[in-house]
């Protein structure tokens, strides 16, 4: 059965970093940041997982697109970023209720192997 998960990728930069799948292979959310090498990527994931009652989360319009979007904080760093934009704002909210709860509950027991784009 399919579910909601972390994925490391390296991209065409060579920078690696990682974006979080819904069950049907959606990107709901991504890292704020890139990361020198996969370790560091998974160490990144872990402390987002283990920090979830300590993070904020805020949502903002873009300019000049007026579309939403959301991102979630720790100390003042961004962690985490959509990856989408929204029309609505209560639907950037609703997207990052989602991906904190769906993180919230993801295993990081088998942390994923690199893929490259």
């Amino acid at each position: 059965m399919a579910v909601a998960r972390f994925q490391i990728y390296r991209s065409a930069d060579d920078a690696v970093t990682w974006r979080f799948l819904s069950a049907n292979n959606r990107s709901l959310g991504q890292a704020a940041q890139r990361f020198v090498d996969a370790d560091a990527c998974s160490r990144a994931m872990v402390e987002l997982r283990a920090k979830l009652t300590e993070i904020s989360a805020t949502t903002a319009r873009e300019t000049p697109s007026q579309l939403w979007s959301w991102r979630v904080r720790l100390a003042g760093l961004d962690l985490a970023v959509s990856s989408r934009k929204y029309h609505r704002r209560v639907q950037a909210q609703y997207a990052c209720r989602s991906f904190l709860g769906l993180v919230a509950d993801a295993q990081l027991a088998d942390l994923p192997r690199v893929v490259h784009f």
